[in-house]
């Protein structure tokens, strides 16, 4: 894809986007350099821009408005322009989802609980694969070739059982957007047998593949009850961010698992003493 072809929704950063703009605008129109967009915003440093772009400096909620007007963004470049920089400002966990739902909205993204007649959609690691692998490759009916492609390797019979129960259970949806699927709240059964299957899976996947094609990474760390209910926020919305990437992501296509783990490995311990 050519930078002349990109669009904002290309981005999960507005300083990468504000510079690919300018860029654009200059190409059309000299007038557009840092100095010309500083007067604009009435702002007396000339660097301010270029301090913005090095992230020397954050963009404000309040400065949103009039530089979307000066790059001449339509309403949905704003939004997300908007949306973005509100995800880094954000300074709550309501905030930082609002900015998110923004994104998603904005993106197209639809969300879609797996209730209770569709906890089938668990019982086999694959049948999420099966359902991603079908969005970024075409299939031509061969089973067995599409079986090779997952790792570890499937037969003819287990890919034909699974789009079998994918299409019984209504998650097959050929040339329509698919919503991303997450589990209604309390279930816990099934959800963890299939987080114990992954658990697995990663552990061959870990010899196999090389840091070009995984990647993984620990931290052993204190936690208190509340700090445990923070570090699940942060996760929560990295996931998030994790779709947004997806989404945009022009390059060859492979389904990954990202598998996000925190558990305990002690007692709960006293608190130190005063």
């Amino acid at each position: 894809m050519s930078k002349q072809s990109l669009d904002v929704i290309d981005f999960t950063d507005y300083r990468s986007f504000i510079a690919d703009r300018i860029r654009k605008l200059k190409a059309t129109d000299r007038k557009y350099s840092h100095r010309y967009i500083c007067h604009q915003m009435s702002i007396s440093s000339s660097g301010w821009l270029a301090d913005v772009l090095a992230r020397r400096q954050n963009l404000k909620l309040r400065q949103v408005t009039p530089l979307v007007a000066i790059l001449r963004l339509d309403k949905r470049e704003a939004e997300i322009m908007r949306a973005l920089v509100m995800l880094e400002s954000s300074e709550s966990t309501e905030m930082t989802e609002a900015a998110y739902a923004k994104l998603q909205e904005q993106r197209g993204f639809k969300t879609e609980q797996v209730d209770r007649d569709r906890y089938l959609y668990f019982e086999r690691w694959y049948y999420p694969v099966l359902r991603e692998l079908l969005m970024v490759t075409p299939f031509d009916g061969d089973y067995e070739a599409l079986g090779e492609r997952f790792e570890p390797p499937l037969s003819a019979q287990q890919v034909r059982k699974a789009f079998g129960v994918l299409k019984r259970l209504g998650l097959l949806t050929p040339g329509a957007p698919s919503p991303v699927l997450v589990k209604k709240p309390g279930e816990t059964a099934h959800w963890a047998k299939l987080m114990k299957v992954y658990g697995e899976l990663s552990q061959p996947a870990m010899i196999k593949y090389g840091p070009t094609e995984r990647d993984f990474s620990s931290l052993i760390l204190p936690l208190s009850p509340e700090g445990l209910k923070q570090a699940g926020e942060e996760i929560a919305a990295l996931r998030k961010r994790l779709l947004v990437i997806a989404a945009r992501d022009r390059g060859t296509p492979r389904v990954y698992q990202a598998l996000f783990q925190v558990f305990p490995l002690t007692q709960p311990l006293e608190a130190p003493r005063a």
